[in-house]
């Protein structure tokens, strides 16, 4: 266990400090969600998101996101999710794209880490077409992997993840479009509020520069129904 703490310590330090010094470009993203849990294993989010890039465009990109879950048994649940987003194009003009998902999540643990594992196939389409390509729908899968750690007495609970996106649509160039990788820190006022901060790299999304980092900070408020 304290191997595995060590490793934790050093990838979250390592987000921090060595992100920033080597992105083309920095950016944030704001949130809040609303997560109601509803009786006999299902769940309700809506959640809305602004991002911003720090390149002279601002606001480039606000979404409204809605997810219906169902608590499986206790290390699987599923997920399905609908996401319009507000993205400002080429054209200095948002238009929006939506995104239909689902998901399927197995989660373990072992001491004071909790390990998560997450699928999700995804479908996006965009309003704004500009050539062929523009009006071909994106399909991904994405895998992502992270781990959290419960401090003892602390509501403060620090966690990674690392994702991989898939494509699948047929003029893909790449075996991978997409890597994420970041550290959250989150806390816990009680029950029903909480709140997260996090770093997060992010390499090779097509339209935006190889390299870029992510300022990010979210309030959820949970309900039991």
């Amino acid at each position: 266990m304290d191997h595995l703490r060590k490793i934790l310590v050093s990838l979250i330090l390592t987000c921090i400090f060595c992100f920033p010094a080597q992105s083309q470009t920095t950016g944030e993203w704001l949130g809040m969600e609303l997560n109601m849990d509803l009786p006999k294993g299902f769940s309700f989010k809506v959640s809305n998101s602004e991002r911003f890039l720090n390149t002279g465009l601002g606001l480039y990109k606000y979404l409204f996101q809605f997810e219906a879950g169902y608590h499986i048994n206790k290390h699987f649940d599923a997920a399905v999710i609908y996401r319009t987003a507000w993205r400002l194009e080429d054209n200095d003009a948002f238009y929006y794209r939506n995104k239909l998902s689902a998901e399927l999540s197995a989660d373990f643990s072992a001491g004071r880490f909790r390990f998560k594992n997450r699928l999700r196939w995804q479908r996006r389409t965009k309003t704004y077409i500009e050539d062929k390509w523009d009006a071909v729908p994106l399909k991904h899968i994405r895998d992502k992997i992270s781990a959290k750690y419960d401090i003892r007495h602390c509501k403060f609970t620090p966690s990674i993840f690392f994702e991989s996106f898939f494509p699948l649509y047929s003029f893909r160039r790449s075996t991978v479009d997409e890597l994420r990788l970041g550290s959250d820190l989150e806390y816990k006022f009680s029950k029903k509020h909480t709140v997260k901060g996090g770093i997060m790299m992010q390499n090779g999304v097509a339209g935006f520069p190889v390299q870029a980092v992510w300022f990010r900070f979210s309030y959820t408020y949970t309900i039991k129904i």
